[in-house]
């Protein structure tokens, strides 16, 4: 199954991280951009990425060469998540998309990254719903994120029935129920999601109706009541580029990974000991 994929980087916060260098090898410096492109592949035959207006140039320079259908799509001002994933209306038509947002890392477990992106199309295809991925967070991280509260279906799999951005614990102990998790931790979104049409649908009726669009909480809450709507775990992690060290501990996780680690850990052992 191809779908088409939309990636958000328009935020004010956003809009350097796609060209962020994360890693450096002896024959290339990947960005961000390309790791993203990496998530994705087989999965998406066309990316639309959604940037801030007057950017085009720096992320045409950037995906040059890249051999991938890309359609820049320009947010004419920093409107919002959900504005932000509206502007690709057009681009994704009536159909499922894939979603990533553009400010998270992602490393999984055991083997390529591209197989979390796989385990949401599987599901789809199996369910033919929406499907976003979580992960279980402490606590003290919802603030940075938004969470789910469902019912357990087995295998790491949840039947969404509450959505809240940015919970705090008192409401998440309240309302964020999950089964098999352990205390004080949560089921906060990975970053990567599959909606169906269904969610398009929605924000579009409230733009139609009202001018204006939900929080993207609040839609998915909206998606959830109307339709079938699904939460996986992933067997992997993912680092918010945006918050505190986001970007030192993405750096670290990578170079953990790598045929380099001795040497980071040598490196970070000398700078505790100073």
């Amino acid at each position: 199954m191809k779908l088409k994929a939309v990636i958000t980087a328009a935020a004010p916060g956003q809009r350097h991280i796609l060209h962020q260098t994360l890693a450096a090898t002896e024959d290339r410096r990947p960005t961000m951009g390309a790791f993203l492109l990496e998530l994705i592949a087989g999965a998406a035959d066309e990316i639309g990425i959604v940037i801030p207006a007057g950017d085009r140039a720096a992320f045409e320079a950037l995906f040059a060469g890249s051999g991938r259908r890309i359609t820049l799509i320009e947010q004419s001002e920093a409107r919002g998540y959900s504005h932000a994933i509206y502007q690709a209306r057009e681009f994704v038509g009536d159909a499922p998309f894939l979603h990533l947002v553009g400010d998270h890392f992602y490393l999984a477990d055991q083997g390529p990254v591209s197989q979390l992106t796989a385990a949401l199309v599987a599901i789809h295809e199996a369910e033919g719903c929406s499907v976003s991925a979580v992960l279980p967070t402490r606590e003290g991280l919802l603030p940075y994120f938004g969470a789910v509260g469902g019912t357990a279906l087995g295998d790491h799999l949840y039947q969404v029935e509450t959505v809240l951005e940015k919970p705090t614990p008192t409401q998440a102990e309240r309302e964020l129920v999950a089964a098999g998790l352990r205390q004080g931790h949560y089921l906060c979104f990975f970053g990567i999601h599959l909606f169906s049409a269904g969610l398009m649908d929605i924000l579009h009726e409230h733009h139609v109706a009202a001018g204006a669009l939900p929080p993207l909480s609040q839609a998915l809450q909206l998606l959830a009541r109307q339709e079938r709507y699904l939460a996986k775990v992933l067997p992997g992690r993912r680092f918010d580029l945006g918050s505190k060290y986001g970007l030192l501990q993405a750096q670290l996780a990578l170079g953990l990974r790598s045929q380099d680690r001795e040497e980071i850990l040598t490196l970070m052992l000398e700078l505790t000991a100073r």
